[in-house]
């Protein structure tokens, strides 16, 4: 490589005599075809005039001409090499313009001179400065030529090879070890650093553990479901900003071995239990937060009770914003507000479903004080009635910190489960909510963690998930 560099540099030194010397070789040629024509007129006027000579003072203009076209010449030459250099806006590319054509002038100016002199004087002036110019340029290119050749083959450049470079038995980078251990730690940190920070941003539960510490036991924990979301779909209102999501089915009608039924199945068998010492057979399902899937349990679980030959009701005591009769398909209207102002009756509000068994009272329209109506007695004439018709009243509620009305169901409900999210509701939102339950004077009997995703179900040993019907 060094001596590629070199070889390099005193080819660039170079460079610059091998473009003057073509420039030269180019010109000598028509010089050499312009001297031999000019001796030949010149020698023809003589002979024509039989061999006129010439006087001192046109000797002398002519040696003046010599000199001027010498120097013109050589002008000539430095502005070929100036033009590789400048543009002809620079300084010494105009200086030389300047004395170029302050030259021409005092050729002009010797012209003028020889026009004065007799007829046959100015014709042997002028063929005889022809010849000698000619001659004394053409005589310079060669000069010019042999300099060029000699300053070309003696160019050395202004680079010198001090000390070889010595090559070593390995490379010196990259460091392979070094960088596998710090690419080692590097990523041992990095990984770190996602957890906490995932750990930061996602402060939900993620497992029964968590909530149970807390004082709260629970019931069931319900796997995510990936039939579920087939069945949700985003519907807005117009005096919403942002839509919310609806069931338009049954998961369990649709899918009944999914590993979230056979979860509520679990469910339902420790509610069997749970309610024996109850005071009534009312269960009410809440939730600290919107979006937990309060009326997605309160719905499936009911179908698995109304399978068991059980009859089931599903009440939707959200009088604000319940979507339960979306899940069967039915309308909002002529529903739970409308019973307790008085405007239909027990047997009017009441549905079927497709299920035997199942029924289910929608919200109704939504009223200015639902939190009026429920602690009203139409509210409790109306569970009274609908207890003594069915085995299981399941009731769903809006969530507990955001309004009183699961604190005001809750009183007259013999169980409460509150249904907690995975990974979105923190511990101690969880905690709150307990709290504000029980200064209602209504105790949460267990709590149901929803949602739960499979790695998460799979670390804690839920068996349902290798369970496959054949």
């Amino acid at each position: 490589m060094a001596e590629t560099f070199l070889t390099q540099n005193v080819e660039r030194q170079s460079a610059e005599a091998q473009q003057s010397l073509e420039f030269l070789q180019e010109q000598s040629p028509e010089l050499r075809a312009q001297l031999a024509d000019a001796e030949e007129r010149l020698n023809q006027y003589r002979v024509a005039m039989d061999s006129v000579d010439l006087s001192s003072e046109s000797q002398a203009t002519i040696q003046q001409f010599i000199a001027l076209e010498q120097q013109l010449n050589e002008l000539e030459f430095q502005e070929a090499e100036m033009a590789q250099r400048f543009t002809p806006r620079h300084p010494n590319y105009k200086t030389l313009q300047r004395k170029k054509r302050q030259l021409q002038q005092e050729r002009a100016e010797l012209n003028e001179r020889v026009n004065q002199l007799p007829a046959e004087q100015q014709e042997v002036v002028r063929l005889t400065r022809d010849v000698e110019v000619t001659q004394a340029i053409y005589v310079n290119v060669l000069n010019k030529a042999q300099e060029l050749k000699l300053a070309r083959a003696g160019t050395v450049g202004n680079v010198r090879i001090i000390d070889e470079a010595l090559v070593g038995s390995g490379p010196i980078e990259p460091k392979k070890p070094l960088i596998v251990v710090l690419a080692t730690l590097l990523g041992g940190l990095l990984a770190v650093g996602l957890v906490l920070v995932r750990g930061l941003f996602n402060r939900g539960v993620e497992s029964p553990e968590q909530i149970e510490d807390v004082g709260i036991p629970v019931y069931a924990s319900v796997p995510l479901s990936d039939e579920q979301n087939t069945l949700i779909k985003r519907v807005k209102h117009r005096r919403e900003r942002q839509g919310h999501n609806v069931m338009t089915g049954i998961l369990a009608l649709r899918e009944p071995t999914d590993t979230a039924i056979e979860a509520l199945r679990g469910l339902r068998t420790s509610l069997h239990f749970a309610m024996m010492e109850a005071t009534s057979n009312r269960l009410m399902i809440t939730g600290p937060s919107p979006g937990v899937g309060k009326s997605f349990v309160s719905i499936n679980l009911a179908a698995v009770c109304a399978q068991t030959g059980q009859k089931v009701l599903v009440v939707d005591a959200d009088m604000r914003k319940g979507h339960v009769h979306d899940a069967f398909g039915g309308k909002s209207g002529n529903g739970l507000s409308e019973r307790l102002t008085g405007k239909a009756d027990l047997s009017e509000v009441l549905r079927n479903s497709s299920l035997d068994g199942l029924d289910y009272v929608a919200r109704g329209s939504a009223p200015p004080n639902p939190s009026e109506l429920l602690m009203h007695a139409n509210f409790s004439a109306f569970l009274e009635q609908v207890s003594q018709r069915f085995d299981l009243v399941i009731i769903d509620t809006p969530p507990i910190l955001a309004v009183t009305d699961a604190a005001i169901v809750g009183k007259q409900c013999g169980t409460s489960l509150m249904v907690a999210r995975f990974q979105m509701n923190p511990v101690k939102e969880l905690m709150i909510a307990n709290r504000r339950m029980e200064t209602a004077g209504v105790e949460i009997k267990g709590a149901i963690l929803n949602a739960m995703e499979r790695k998460a179900a799979a670390s804690y040993s839920y068996g349902y998930y290798n369970y496959s019907y054949k």
